[in-house]
């Protein structure tokens, strides 16, 4: 008992606080792991920032410096695509950047396409998809009129929802979608010939 009491009392309480360190930081390596995959194959929050989707997305780009944040699901993305739907996508431009576009044309289709496109029209191949944004300026939005038929493989989420600003908090609709008059519509698509296990 007297070599305790001789032991200054910030020595008394290390243990305590080496073990709380340890129990925290022994709490974080455990549940970091589970939050990087939430984040990478579940879901995420994503912002938005410039005008290609705009009047959509980003309504007041060019007035403010606020982006629209979107909730996006990134469990199976590819899976029952549809026209009109929107997508988080790598860019085939610049690998390292994630966009934000809408699909207008699934495999199958025939598109007119827009300028930069060097052809007038293109069918979109086998397990590719035709993406745009929705400025009407043409060079306000880098997408497939730029880079072509886009693999579905580079698709990594489905934009569900707004969550900022408050003003536009909702679910997407994107099944509101009236189409494109620049899309003739395939008769059927890749995924409707999958056998059904």
């Amino acid at each position: 008992m007297p070599l305790l009491s001789s032991l200054r009392p910030s020595l008394l309480f290390r243990p305590p606080l080496l073990r709380n360190t340890f129990l925290t930081l022994g709490a974080i390596a455990t549940w970091a792991p589970m939050a990087v995959f939430f984040n990478d194959n579940v879901a995420q929050l994503m912002w938005v920032s410039g005008p290609s989707m705009y009047p959509f997305l980003n309504t007041d780009y060019n007035s403010t410096t606020r982006k629209d944040v979107v909730f996006v699901n990134m469990w199976a993305p590819w899976k029952g695509l549809q026209r009109g739907m929107i997508v988080t996508l790598w860019s085939p431009y610049h690998p390292e950047n994630m966009i934000v576009k809408r699909i207008i044309a699934l495999e199958g289709d025939e598109v007119v396409t827009r300028r930069p496109f060097p052809v007038e029209r293109v069918v979109v191949p086998l397990g590719h998809v035709w993406v745009e944004g929705e400025h009407p300026e043409d060079r306000k939005t880098l997408d497939s009129n730029t880079y072509g038929p886009v693999a579905r493989s580079l698709i990594v989420g489905q934009v569900k929802a707004v969550v900022s600003p408050w003003s536009k908090i909702g679910i997407l609709r994107w099944e509101d979608y009236r189409g494109n008059p620049r899309v003739l519509k395939a008769k059927h698509t890749f995924e409707e010939y999958q056998p059904h296990v």
